[in-house]
């Protein structure tokens, strides 16, 4: 018996300690493993997202991320909701006033049965339209900025975009600067073999080494260039304190032709800017509509009930109060509305001036810069390459010196950053005419 109820006890004891073991390998396995075998899984950090933190961007990702965390973009989201709630109130009616009056009441005895009392309503009455006015106007309000805010987006996506170029452009830099760098090593090791083999004189072999620490400034210079762009369009982003390891796209190298015409007529009919500035001149229109229909007082009428204690008699009030307009008929603020009506148009005049020599003078730089990146696309670039290739296999073999390589060296570089940079403007440009015509313009 004593041994039965002994046994039962160690057994759940013996059952748990099973369980805790078990649990603890099943934590604790994997880990040992990784200790003993190793683990040749690649580590990746994420965010909260399950993204990975340093990696290389499109330009759709930059484009979606800018929309969504830009804080100008916000600020424009946030002015539409304040405009929403001005409608929102310009749509409620004047409150009622509750009135609630004891006269005449005796010192000798506090209270209301001895006092002639009075219960009464008042409720102001807008007259003249103006109500529907100022709903009018709230309404035109919000739609301004709404059109304020396509224009910030579109602001937004251009300066994205511009930025977005800029970073391809300084990789490609990057990557050119690096070619070099491996050509000036590449003859730096050549001179060296040569000049201890005796073919050349110490002088190739200095030019040699101060090529190659020109070459290798100009990476670091160009590694400089492109934190510097990828930070920029961090910023625009809106995320300046992440960190973005670089982009993934091309630059436009192949982009049609435009007509300014129809690049016009665009920025006539969809300029969100534009619209703006038309929708100002409707809202001080109205707002000076209004202002004349301000000259009309408003009407408050009240009705009341009253109790006359001392004869206990009740009686029923009614009232109409109507300013009399003999002093102030709003002469002022139907000055300022007629001045500001004025000013609206004014301003609108010059914004479409302001766009339409933004797109001319763009336009007119797109087409320079893309026969320049024809010409460069076409004929400059693979002669240069062409030519230094020659040069090479002939300093190879002997055929060129030295001084050949080296300047069919710099040539190529220099035609190719001078190509490069061709073709960032041409984006750049290709940026402001979208965002000024509201187009989007294709190519290769």
């Amino acid at each position: 018996m004593d041994t039965y109820f002994h046994f039962i006890p160690n057994l759940r004891i013996y059952r748990f300690i099973f369980l805790i073991a078990t649990t603890c390998l099943s934590v604790y396995l994997p880990c040992l493993q990784v200790i003993i075998l190793g683990n040749d899984s690649q580590i990746r950090a994420v965010d909260k997202d399950n993204q990975p933190v340093h990696k290389k961007i499109t330009l759709e990702e930059a484009l979606k991320i800018a929309i969504e965390k830009n804080p100008q973009l916000q600020s424009t989201r946030d002015q539409i909701d304040a405009a929403i709630g001005s409608l929102r109130q310009s749509k409620l009616y004047p409150n009622p006033v509750l009135e609630l009056l004891a006269e005449e009441m005796p010192s000798s005895e506090l209270g209301l049965n001895q006092s002639q009392n009075l219960v009464g309503i008042t409720q102001p009455i807008i007259t003249g339209g103006k109500r529907g006015l100022g709903i009018k106007v709230s309404e035109k309000s919000k739609e301004k900025n709404e059109l304020e805010r396509d224009t910030v987006l579109l602001a937004v996506i251009a300066d994205t975009k511009k930025a977005f170029y800029k970073v391809v452009a300084d990789q490609e830099g990057y990557a050119i600067a690096k070619k070099v760098e491996e050509i000036a090593k590449g003859i730096y090791e050549s001179e060296k073999i040569r000049f201890d083999a005796g073919e050349v004189a110490i002088t190739n072999v200095l030019r040699a080494e101060v090529e190659l620490s020109k070459a290798r400034n100009s990476v670091s210079n160009a590694e400089g260039n492109l934190q510097n762009s990828i930070k920029e369009l961090q910023t625009v982003m809106g995320i300046p304190e992440e960190t973005v390891n670089g982009v993934m796209g091309k630059l436009l190298t192949k982009p049609g032709e435009l007509s300014l015409h129809e690049l016009e007529l665009n920025m006539k009919s969809n300029q969100p800017f534009l619209k703006a500035s038309k929708k100002n001149i409707e809202i001080a229109e109205t707002q000076l509509t209004l202002e004349k229909r301000l000259a009309i007082p408003d009407i408050n009428v009240s009705a009341g009930y009253k109790r006359l204690s001392l004869e206990n008699v009740d009686t029923v009030q009614m009232g109409i109060e109507i300013p009399a307009p003999f002093f102030n008929r709003n002469q002022g603020n139907i000055q300022k509305g007629k001045a500001l009506s004025r000013k609206a148009k004014s301003e609108n005049l010059s914004v479409y001036n302001d766009l339409l020599f933004q797109l001319k003078k763009n336009f007119n730089s797109y087409n320079v810069e893309r026969r320049r990146v024809v010409e460069f696309r076409d004929k400059i670039l693979p002669r240069a390459e062409e030519s230094l290739k020659l040069i090479e296999r002939g300093y190879k073999e002997g055929e060129f010196n030295y001084i050949d390589l080296l300047d069919a060296q710099r040539t190529w570089a220099e035609t190719r950053i001078s190509y490069i940079e061709s073709l960032k403007n041409l984006n750049l440009l290709i940026a402001d005419i979208e965002r000024l015509a509201v187009i989007k313009i294709e190519g290769q």
